[in-house]
């Protein structure tokens, strides 16, 4: 017998599958299927186990989601394989989105960047999409003293959010991407680790020496 409440269709798998892997440094952010709005994202990275994307409705200028490409609806779902992934683009990701939107932040504590990384699983921790994510929020300084600038820590709700418009989370996925290059070119020269070819994890627990 059929479900009589079957879940809806899942957006980030239409975008996965819409979205085929490329070269971290030269990803396409082109979809397979151009007239499919259902697979329509700002792309910033597409590799054979993830994806990173521009949120449609920002907490800020700059939030990213790091998604599985396969379809797990919660964390402990991952295996090990995929969690090491996980564990390498996070920090890839997090710095592309704070140099994209904060550039060179300096070294004065003041100056550096602050963010948020968040993955929520289940429906009563606000998980609003049924597929492992990942929320890469920057939270830009203050501009304007007093109360009413007060930081704003709330994570989710529809009400302060507003739609990313389309021309502005085009130019802001392209100005990622331009900055993915620069990082995966720093991760070769200066750790050794070409981040456009599948990790071969025995190689890297070797030169690491401790993993």
């Amino acid at each position: 017998m059929s479900d009589p409440y079957p879940e809806p269709p899942c957006p980030f798998c239409a975008i996965a599958s819409n979205h085929p892997p490329s070269p971290p440094s030269q990803c396409s952010p082109e979809p397979a299927d151009k007239e499919s709005t259902a697979g329509k994202a700002f792309i910033v990275l597409s590799t054979k186990y993830l994806l990173a994307f521009l949120d449609i409705m920002p907490l800020s200028r700059g939030h990213v989601l790091v998604v599985t490409r396969k379809h797990y609806r919660t964390l402990d779902k991952v295996g090990v394989e995929l969690g090491m992934e996980l564990g390498k683009w996070l920090p890839v990701v997090s710095r592309v989105v704070n140099k994209t939107v904060t550039g060179d932040v300096g070294d004065g504590a003041d100056s550096q960047p602050h963010w948020n990384v968040v993955q929520n699983n289940g429906a009563r921790a606000a998980q609003v999409v049924p597929h492992v994510h990942f929320h890469v929020v920057p939270r830009p300084p203050l501009k304007v003293p007093g109360p009413a600038a007060r930081p704003n820590f709330a994570m989710f709700g529809r009400g302060q959010r507003e739609d990313l418009d389309d021309e502005e989370g085009e130019e802001l996925a392209r100005a990622m991407r331009v900055e993915m290059e620069t990082e995966v070119k720093r991760v070769r020269e200066e750790e050794g680790i070409d981040l456009d070819v599948d990790m071969d994890y025995s190689v890297y627990r070797r030169r690491q020496g401790n993993l």
